[in-house]
């Protein structure tokens, strides 16, 4: 380890005292040699003069503490062994340097630090010597904004990696629904070709009533199971059918909506402002078409209104569809739109459906961006409203 020295570098021989002068004749001015020891101090900079065998004869400045005096130079920097040849070749280029930049030392007291080392020959004394200053590293900000970036690449990696898993997923969700759809509906025929035979058989032979109407609920039950296995497939493939973007007059395709249900005794009225949009029109079609069936499947009066309404926002449309049927009781709300959930309503017609009609409504809204929710309870006033709020634009 390097002595404490004066305010002064040596002179350029190792062996002069250290209120020394630089041998060129002249004296070192005060201020100079004070502000070179200053820079030393402050670990800016650090020397060490060597022997033609490359030890350590003394050292300069607090930089260079890790250096031992006595030693191969080789034995304090690793990073300099096998270069003792190019470190000596200098002699016969004393003009030339060997720069070795941003090596990483440990000093006596265990803390790491990275130098930049140049080595050059002193012609004058015949001797090499080293120069060695700190190495510009890493401020705590850069160091963090490249964890933060190593972060992100791993995480866009795995997000990647997940997304390739939900493609297969997906696809294999869509491939069951496929086959159990298909595979279990040809039993289901069957079961229905031996309940029409066995009903013939039964009636011509005189058999019970009981026995015939037992039979066509089976009938019923395995049409009603079929219905259900083709909406379950229809279920599981939204969202992959998506047709191209494309401009839909909203309220011309509200009109052909309202106009498709003509047998209905409820009155479809539209208010609001219907407007020309770019959008998804064939999911559209379905969600009001359903939310529509929906509100004249479940009331339970002869006359009734249906009220259709649009209001533009600035980032979506507001859709509602609203009834004065009898209403969702608010604990059913949520279940509303679960897959194959029918609610009890005592005062409504519970219809041929599936309960998969609100179930696939929120999808298709959720899918495209949008938001849908109910708005009933039959204890204050009679009637529902469901409000769908879906996107002016659509990202596919």
């Amino acid at each position: 380890m390097s002595p404490k020295l004066s305010s002064k570098p040596p002179t350029s021989s190792p062996a002069g005292g250290s209120e020394a002068e630089v041998d060129t004749g002249a004296p070192m001015p005060r201020a100079l040699a004070e502000a070179i020891a200053r820079l030393a101090d402050a670990q800016l900079y650090g020397l060490v003069w060597l022997t033609h065998e490359l030890t350590v004869e003394m050292t300069y400045g607090p930089l260079v503490d890790f250096v031992t005096q006595g030693k191969p130079l080789t034995d304090s920097i690793l990073a300099l062994i096998g270069l003792e040849d190019d470190i000596r070749a200098l002699r016969s280029c004393p003009d030339r340097l060997l720069e070795l930049p941003a090596v990483a030392v440990a000093s006596e007291s265990g803390d790491s630090k990275r130098l930049n080392f140049v080595l050059f020959w002193l012609a004058d004394e015949d001797r090499p010597m080293l120069l060695a200053f700190r190495a510009n590293v890493q401020t705590e900000l850069e160091l963090e904004l490249s964890r933060q970036i190593r972060a992100r690449l791993m995480a866009e990696a795995e997000i990647s990696a997940k997304s390739r898993e939900l493609a297969r997923a997906n696809a294999d969700l869509e491939s069951f629904a496929a086959i159990v759809s298909h595979d279990l509906k040809a039993p289901l025929r069957h079961m229905r070709m031996i309940a029409d035979d066995v009903i013939v058989k039964v009636s011509q032979a005189g058999g019970p009533d009981e026995v015939t109407q037992k039979l066509r609920q089976l009938q019923a039950l395995s049409r009603r199971m079929s219905h259900m296995l083709t909406e379950l497939f229809d279920y599981a493939s939204l969202g992959r059918k998506y047709e191209a973007l494309a401009q839909t007059d909203t309220r011309e395709l509200i009109q052909h909506i309202a106009g498709s249900f003509p047998h209905s005794s409820l009155r479809i009225s539209i208010e609001g402002n219907w407007p020309v949009v770019t959008t998804l029109a064939a999911p559209l079609d379905l969600v009001l078409r359903n939310l529509i069936q929906n509100a004249i499947q479940h009331h339970d009066r002869p006359a009734g209104a249906i009220t259709l309404t649009c209001e533009e926002r600035p980032d979506h449309l507001a859709f509602t569809v609203a009834d004065d049927g009898p209403g969702i009781a608010p604990k059913d709300h949520a279940a509303a739109f679960l897959p194959f959930r029918k609610l009890d309503r005592s005062k409504g017609s519970p219809g041929d459906g599936t309960g998969m009609g609100l179930a696939m409504v929120k999808k298709m809204v959720e899918t495209a961006g949008g938001r849908i929710t109910v708005e009933s309870d039959p204890q204050v006033r009679r009637g529902t409203k469901f409000h769908v709020s879906w996107p002016r634009f659509i990202s596919i």
